[in-house]
């Protein structure tokens, strides 16, 4: 299945792009997802253990499976305030 990651703020920069298109087997999950992305994207590496992944307005969790078409957006750690 085909799908777009849309990188914010540091990420964009590091990527120096506003959108990766990534194709993935059918049925796969946001972990997978994410683990495809530190792969292809070393400058991801040191932010592996708090990127977030959205679809919408949905944060996902590791398991969320992932569909045809989305468009998945990756952030950076952020705190609230």
């Amino acid at each position: 299945m085909r799908l777009t990651v849309r990188p914010f703020a540091q990420l964009r920069e590091r990527l120096g792009t506003e959108a990766l298109e990534l194709e993935l087997p059918a049925g796969a999950t946001a972990a997978e997802l994410l683990e495809l992305l530190l792969a292809e994207q070393p400058a991801l590496a040191p932010f592996r253990e708090s990127l977030l992944l959205a679809r919408g307005t949905e944060m996902l969790e590791p398991g969320s499976a992932l569909a045809e078409g989305d468009t998945v957006a990756l952030y950076p750690p952020f705190s609230g305030g």
